[in-house]
């Protein structure tokens, strides 16, 4: 039986680009776009205000683990998280920004994040590395930052949508059995 190789940068880009573009499409009925890809030495540990974004934040985070162990963590403006919702969910974002409507946007932010690392689990599943993913978690805030995670390895990516920063956050590792 040959041995599987632990996927690349190009091929992880490639499955993060989709995972993120598929459910931006399908479920959020909007289209993103790809920008650019960032190295951990070009990542602060706030790359989303490299790429534009204004405070507040609201950023949804969904782990993944078995055989490829990581987290990847979806910053926006709690604007566009707005939006997104109301594409979802047919209110308006007037109705969605008020403090009765906050946990709607936050669910929304939840589902589309699992959905995105949902997405990309499954092309790392399809290349041979098993994994399943935790549940989600969502944070709202402003000034924040995400530190680098021991023996990980990490990569942000930008993408855009309706004219606004959309920043993924990938921390990866292969599971050598340790």
């Amino acid at each position: 039986m040959a041995e599987t190789t632990f996927p690349d940068i190009e091929t992880l880009t490639k499955l993060l680009e989709n995972a993120v573009l598929k459910v931006m499409q399908t479920t959020a009925h909007m289209g993103a776009k790809y920008l650019k890809r960032h190295s951990r030495e070009e990542s602060d540990g706030t790359p989303f205000y490299k790429a534009g974004s204004r405070d507040p934040l609201i950023v949804g985070s969904v782990g993944f683990t078995g055989e490829a162990n990581g987290m990847v963590y979806l910053y926006m403006e709690i604007d566009l998280a707005a939006q997104i919702a109301a594409g979802i969910t047919g209110m308006t974002t007037a109705e969605l920004l008020t403090a009765d409507n906050a946990d709607i946007i936050k669910d929304v932010v939840g589902e589309i994040t699992n959905m995105t690392v949902g997405t990309f689990k499954n092309g790392i599943c399809d290349l041979g590395f098993q994994c399943k993913v935790t549940l989600p978690t969502v944070l709202r805030g402003s000034q924040l930052q995400v530190e680098a995670v021991a023996g990980a390895q990490r990569w942000t990516f930008d993408f855009e949508a309706m004219g606004r920063p959309i920043v993924a956050d990938l921390f990866i590792q292969e599971d050598n059995g340790a």
